[in-house]
């Protein structure tokens, strides 16, 4: 007798701009397109990529804060949860996702998700442990400390990396004259993203004389500083802010650049990172041990130790300068992450947990 397919709940604390709530878009998505039973759950209203999570026809529940109190949010929650009937419910962002785990009843495999190697996240996991039967980290490295913790101890600890959508194939490289075409994208935040390094590396870049074009994509609380102290450079060195853009319109962006820059202080397993390499964009990132370095090395990149901030501006204008080695990083950037990251990839083995766990 053939087993029932499962039915997904991911739930999540918020759905604001990040890499969270693009994986859910991912995994929801492909699984929808599969004809597996999906929903993602969230206790706050605010959903910038709604318009997304809509293309791929993704049920999504979301509990306006500004009209329930917080017990009254779980409680709405939990009666959607009972209506649709999953069989995995994996609480992926913020106490209040692990929290709904609490209340499932027997029979659900519950799962927690630990996106950021950061060890609040840990902490705050760790915390909900009786109410969990396994746990998943989005990297090897996190996955490693999950194992090595007392809190874990007994539980099933899974390593499934993010998944992002792949191209059939990258553009051709750019010709040795131009400008080089240098990306960020992501939140403009200085906790994490570190962009108000920003600047020092504009203001090096520009002292080198190189020609280049570097796009910020995305929006945040420092969009306002850099705006001011990103100015003046030569009539071939240019920065363009973008804004928000929809999740649908980054294949396109990433088809017109060359290089990806991140100066991150930690990370999980950044999307951006992925979906760049997928489209034959050079890294050009911080040395980190959570999932840069499982992707990146000397042959397809350029890792920067976090605290050496010229070197970010050395590393580009190094590749401005060789040609010839940007061309060889494109290909064998896009042959490390093309397959094994992609969304297929990353739903098989979502597919794969749901039907090894053993039943509570």
């Amino acid at each position: 007798m053939t087993a029932p397919s499962p039915r997904f709940a991911f739930v999540s604390g918020n759905l604001n701009l990040g890499g969270s709530t693009t994986f859910l878009c991912n995994i929801a998505g492909e699984l929808v397109r599969r004809g597996v039973s999906v929903r993602v759950f969230c206790t706050q209203k605010h959903h910038p990529l709604a318009a997304d999570f809509e293309s791929q026809n993704i049920p999504v529940f979301t509990a306006d804060e500004r009209r329930w109190i917080y017990e009254d949010r779980i409680a709405a929650l939990l009666k959607e949860l009972r209506a649709f009937e999953p069989t995995l419910v994996a609480g992926c962002l913020a106490p209040a996702s692990f929290e709904i785990l609490r209340y499932l009843p027997p029979g659900i495999r519950r799962v927690g998700m630990v996106q950021s190697d950061d060890p609040g996240v840990y902490g705050c996991l760790a915390a909900y442990r009786e109410k969990i039967d396994a746990v998943v980290g989005v990297s090897k490295t996190i996955a490693a400390r999950l194992q090595a913790m007392e809190a874990f101890a007994g539980k099933q600890i899974a390593c499934i990396p993010y998944g992002v959508p792949m191209p059939a194939s990258i553009p051709a490289a750019p010709s040795c004259g131009g400008p080089l075409r240098i990306l960020y994208l992501g939140r403009l935040d200085e906790d994490q993203k570190r962009v108000r390094l920003f600047p020092e590396i504009y203001r090096h870049l520009c002292a080198s004389g190189i020609p280049f074009r570097w796009t910020l994509a995305g929006e945040g609380p420092e969009r306002a500083f850099l705006e001011a102290k990103m100015s003046g450079g030569g009539p071939d060195q240019h920065v363009l802010f973008t804004g928000q853009v929809d999740y649908a319109n980054v294949p396109l962006l990433l088809q017109n650049q060359d290089v990806l820059l991140l100066t991150s202080t930690f990370e999980g397993l950044p999307l951006s990172l992925l979906e760049a390499m997928g489209q034959g964009l050079v890294p050009v990132v911080s040395d980190l041990e959570s999932g840069i370095r499982e992707v990146v090395d000397e042959i397809n990149g350029l890792l920067v130790p976090v605290d050496n901030i010229e070197g970010y501006a050395r590393a580009l204008v190094h590749l401005h300068k060789d040609r010839e080695e940007l061309t060889q990083k494109r290909t064998t950037a896009r042959a490390r992450v093309f397959p094994a990251y992609s969304i297929a990839a990353m739903a098989d083995r979502w597919m794969q947990l749901a039907t090894e766990m053993p039943q509570p």
